[in-house]
């Protein structure tokens, strides 16, 4: 049987000719109505199957003028339409004589099945004229256009809900597509090979590339070299597999600078599993990084710190045995010349530790200080000639001061220790020749400058520069470079405690310290000092009074007993009674034994059982009137911090001497009372 096929869709077209010509039909394909019309005559087919939505003459126009013709109105005729499917549309359809109505889309299977079914009920029964066509011309429009007047409203009804439809899409897209301009994350897309297609204005912002100058180049453009092959291997594994790769990113931004990136770079996988796109976000971290090893580096110092406090508190016990001991030895009268030499050796020896001890207090911000308002250009200035001693050869030592330098709160001699510490540095780090360089400045922090300088807020500061021409420092010496006994130096030539003194002395002043080095290049240390503007200077201490002895009872209680035996024969040689206790407990049993007045009380603060402050307490109410002198290995500050002594009393470091030692009880007992004189604070 021939069919003839009437579609203006191709692909429609082709779709039924395969299924009908798998059974064996032999079929005649025509685009719209008119053409149909004119193949039919000249060769009529056995059936015809038309959709109705067609240009220059539509399926019911088909149909009509199909059934008005003698010669084709016995063709079974057939619509299989997809834009009229109304009850109303078929009844329609079958008024002009359409023998079926199928609606589309239909399974191959059932729409074959439908026309053999069709085609073995007309070769069942003879066939039929159909039905008269609708009365008249005027009748047909009138229908015609019923039907075409409602399909033109349900279109137009579609095509309004479609418009409304694209209107909330192009308003979601736009809507996102601004909210990827303006995200804070960097974002890119590449192709599957790499190249950048698209990035975003942050993008530009964290690396300092325009989008003109990354576009169909890859990411490589960022590479800092500071991964190696494997790293990207493992990354590319990551996404070739269609998985969201996550990590840290070292780039290298426009200007040269190395940047830290927090990157989520994610495949876009079609169904055959290969990635298509990529897509990286990326957020920069490269401050928080700083940030985090500032934090650490300062606890690292801090517990460094804690370590050297207590080692230069117990250190200080034993070289306070060895100073008195060799002054006393040095006073008596029958030394020989050879005997008074070694023991000044050993006095000088002890003294050049306690120098060591000094410095592990700096560091640990445990030094006794006596800060007061000072002009940094001024300290520089009176530093200078010493510091010019210390250079050798021909290294130049430039100073540039700042007019109108802001002034600082802190103790001239820690400037000192200060310009003295890193002035050395910068020597040893010079060959034969080179330059030095020290400068000041006035500088304001706002919140994000004094973010990356560990332990400033924001405020005005001064700002004390050393730098020099040396060979420099590579990233693994500064790790190290402010810890105490670290040094570079060859054996003897350093004792490591330089840096690590300077570093302490800034921290005590609530300043900041950083470094910048390169090797080959040079190392400059800044340092940042608060600005003084309220502190007042601080008085400048009274000329000691000549040392003189006495005959007065002194309780002396300390737990390092070869200490306790020096001090009670040091004190009982200025003609004082000594009582002497090793610990509280026995302190307490001698107060109770002594029938005399005990007029003063020198006693270690850190003791086991009872301290030194409840122990002057309890020694107080049972003694009134009774001057206490205290002593420890920790500094002042630190042990009021922790409650053990107040201010407005006495108090003596260790390690000191005998001059020190019999100077300030005769200080103390000589003190008026309404002064205070030193005694309990119970």
């Amino acid at each position: 049987m021939k069919i003839l096929l009437v579609d203006d869709l191709a692909a429609n077209l082709t779709l039924l000719k395969i299924v009908l010509e798998s059974r064996k039909f032999e079929v005649r394909c025509a685009h719209n109505g008119q053409e149909a019309l004119a193949m039919a005559l000249a060769e009529p087919p056995g059936l015809a199957i038309s959709d109705i939505l067609m240009p220059v003459m539509d399926g019911y126009a088909l149909c009509r003028a199909w059934m008005e013709d003698p010669r084709l109105r016995g063709i079974p005729f057939i619509f299989y339409t997809a834009t009229y499917q109304s009850d109303e549309d078929e009844v329609f359809a079958r008024s002009l004589g359409a023998l079926a109505f199928l609606r589309k889309p239909m399974e191959p299977e059932a729409f074959l099945e439908q026309v053999l079914a069709i085609i073995q009920s007309t070769l069942e029964r003879p066939a039929l004229p159909p039905g008269p066509a609708p009365a008249g011309e005027e009748t047909y429009l009138k229908l015609y256009n019923e039907r075409l007047v409602q399909k033109l409203d349900q279109r137009s009804q579609q095509l309004s809900r479609r418009v409304d439809e694209l209107v909330q899409v192009e308003s979601s897209l736009r809507l996102k597509s601004a909210a990827l301009e303006v995200v804070a994350n960097g974002i890119l897309i590449t192709d599957r090979q790499g190249r950048i297609e698209w990035v975003n204005p942050a993008f530009t912002a964290i690396t300092g590339f325009d989008s003109a100058e990354v576009l169909g180049r890859t990411p490589r453009v960022l590479d800092s070299g500071s991964h190696d092959a494997d790293f990207f291997r493992k990354l590319w594994e990551t996404l070739l597999a269609c998985r969201v790769w996550r990590g840290e990113l070292v780039n290298r931004r426009r200007n040269g600078e190395l940047q830290t990136v927090l990157a989520a770079i994610t495949p876009m996988c079609g169904e055959d599993g290969s990635p298509s796109h990529f897509i990286e976000i990326m957020e920069d971290i490269t401050l928080q990084k700083r940030m985090e090893l500032e934090f650490r580096q300062s606890q690292k110092m801090e517990a460094v710190g804690r370590l050297a406090g207590g080692v230069a508190h117990d250190f200080n016990n034993m070289l306070n045995v060895i100073l008195i001991n060799a002054e006393l030895t040095l006073m008596g009268t029958a030394l020989s010349a050879a005997d008074r030499a070694r023991v000044l050796e050993i006095q000088e020896a002890a003294e050049r530790s306690a120098v060591l001890t000094r410095q592990l207090l700096a560091f640990s911000r445990k030094q006794v200080a006596h800060p007061r308002r000072l002009n940094l250009d001024a300290a520089v200035a009176e530093n200078l000639k010493m510091l010019q001693r210390m250079i050798e050869g021909d290294i130049e030592l430039a100073v540039r001061p700042t007019p109108g330098i802001g002034q600082v709160f802190i103790d001239p001699s820690q400037v000192s220790q200060i310009l003295t510490n890193l002035v050395i540095n910068a020597r040893d780090a010079l060959p034969a020749s080179g330059r030095i360089s020290i400068e000041t400045a006035n500088v304001t922090l706002d919140p994000a400058s004094a973010a990356v300088r560990a332990d400033l807020a924001p405020g005005s500061y001064v700002r004390l520069t050393v730098s020099d021409t040396g060979r420099g420092m590579d990233a693994a010496t500064l790790e190290h470079v402010f810890e105490p006994f670290f040094t570079t130096k060859a054996e003897g030539q350093g004792t490591g405690l330089g840096l690590a003194t300077v570093y302490g002395i800034i921290k005590q002043n609530q300043g900041a310290i950083t470094v910048y080095s390169h090797p080959g290049v040079g190392t400059s240390f800044h340092l940042y000092l608060p600005e003084c503007r309220d502190q007042e200077t601080a008085e400048a201490p009274e000329a000691a009074a000549p040392v003189a002895g006495g005959s007065e009872t002194v309780l002396v209680v300390e737990d390092e007993k070869a200490l306790l035996s020096a001090m009670e024969l040091a004190l009982a040689g200025k003609g004082y009674r000594v009582l002497a206790a090793a610990s509280a407990l026995d302190a307490l049993l001698l107060v109770q034994q002594h029938p005399g007045p005990i007029h003063m009380l020198v006693t270690d603060v850190v003791m086991p059982g009872l301290n030194g402050k409840e122990l002057a307490a309890r020694i107080g109410r049972a003694r009134p009137g009774l001057r206490v002198l205290y002593l420890s290995g920790y500094t002042g500050d630190i042990l009021a911090r922790r409650g053990l002594i107040t201010e407005n009393i006495r108090f003596m470091q260790k390690p000191f001497r005998l001059l020190d030692l019999t100077r300030q009880v005769r200080e103390a007992l000589d003190a008026p009372d309404e002064a205070g004189g030193g005694r309990h604070p119970g």
